[in-house]
């Protein structure tokens, strides 16, 4: 009995360890195209530099290319040149770091302006309790409370983290608040930076019962709610710690608009292809980049948010090659590591091409258990007979790898 079960676990182990090799060996012995292609747009020649990662990945050799919007070459020196704000170090060290950029003085202010963020649609997870910070300390920086805040049917809720117990005068003071500024309980979203990692608090954007939304913080101790004119339903809402925006707002028509500190709306001239923007924002331009499978597209907004430019990008994708059609009819899915190389995730194929192949593979099993007058219909053969046809070529090498005594 223990013998079997030890098998299965080698089975299983064997077919892990070929979903995180053999998928990677594939790719990588069919795969010679660009690595990356980014765009950008210059605050110099108010044009668009794509720049591609080219190279051989069987040999893992690669160099950048930069091009400018009409596909001519540039020199790297060049390209650095014509985005200042992305290469400020490199050319201040070599001396090429401009004075002043479109008749404007470039200070270690307006260069600090550059922020970028990664906006996304859809909604993360949320804290059922959050910490509401002191949006005005009497030091710099922001501190944890000593208690945490909640929505209920009955309105805001502060609990101290110590005893557990409610706050009653706490919650009366912001549900008045709330209750003044039009606000009807409980809240549907709650959206905000709950971290002491940031410079100051702007506190949380609350959508209520029926879809209005709210600024809530605390100044002085004292509750700060405002309703934020919005007729359109929020599916996310992305704050920012600093900057001339307090968020942006995504609806479910695929509507972005973006809310600056003096609480003025725009709504933003961007396709939400895919809902998920890659924000770079300086003194002179704001740029939304929107990756789809085949194509990048960067929309050029200046400061009022209006359009100035847009410049879509084809992209010679590997998931959309013929090279990765014929991965997905082999490997019924591929085991990859996380960002920080911590754990194993098990990625699904979501096109089920491979299912011939399995049912190849199921019947070939058969042919051999066959022939070699195996008894298929036991525990082992039926157990085996699953595994080959749930996992694929994974699962015919793996059996086979470690045959049964029946």
């Amino acid at each position: 009995m223990w013998s079997k079960i030890v098998r299965i676990l080698l089975i299983m182990t064997a077919v892990f360890t070929m979903a995180y090799y053999l998928p990677a060996f594939y790719q990588k012995s069919v795969e010679k195209r660009p690595y990356k292609t980014m765009l950008y747009f210059s605050e110099v020649s108010h044009d668009f530099i794509v720049s591609k990662e080219v190279g051989d990945t069987l040999e893992g050799k690669s160099e950048m290319k930069y091009y400018d919007s009409k596909g001519k070459e540039l020199e790297e020196k060049e390209y650095m040149k014509l985005l200042p704000f992305n290469n400020t170090r490199r050319l201040k060290t070599m001396g090429e770091f401009p004075d002043s950029l479109n008749g404007v003085e470039l200070t270690p202010e307006i260069t600090k302006k550059v922020k970028r963020s990664m906006l996304i649609a859809e909604s993360a997870y949320t804290l059922r309790l959050n910490p509401l910070f002191e949006s005005e300390p009497e030091r710099r920086g922001v501190s944890l409370p000593g208690d945490m805040f909640r929505f209920n049917p009955d309105g805001i809720e502060f609990l101290d983290c110590e005893t557990l117990k409610s706050n009653r005068e706490k919650g009366d003071m912001f549900n008045r608040a709330l209750m003044e500024a039009g606000f009807s309980a409980p809240a549907k979203g709650i959206y905000g930076i709950p971290s002491t990692i940031k410079l100051k608090d702007d506190g949380y954007f609350i959508v209520d019962n029926i879809g209005k939304v709210f600024h809530l913080k605390m100044v002085k101790g004292n509750p700060y709610v405002r309703e934020i004119p919005f007729d359109g339903e929020v599916k996310n809402i992305k704050c920012h710690s600093s900057g001339d925006l307090f968020c942006h707002i995504f609806t479910k028509d695929s509507t972005v608009y973006a809310l600056d500190r003096n609480y003025e709306l725009h709504k933003l001239p961007v396709e939400n292809a895919n809902g998920r923007f890659m924000l770079v924002s300086n003194y002179f331009y704001n740029t939304y980049k929107v990756n789809d499978k085949d194509k990048s597209t960067l929309y050029v907004l200046d400061p009022d948010y209006r359009l100035v430019a847009k410049h879509t990008e084809e992209i010679d994708h590997y998931s959309v090659s013929k090279e990765a059609e014929v991965e997905r009819k082999i490997f019924p899915f591929k085991i990859m590591l996380t960002p920080g190389k911590a754990h194993f995730i098990p990625i699904p194929n979501p096109i089920k091409d491979f299912y011939v192949l399995n049912l190849v593979c199921t019947g070939l099993f058969l042919i051999i258990k066959l022939i070699r007058r195996r008894q298929i219909w036991r525990l082992a053969g039926i157990v085996d007979f699953l595994i080959v046809l749930a996992t694929g070529v994974y699962g015919f090498i793996a059996v086979f790898a470690f045959p049964s005594k029946t």
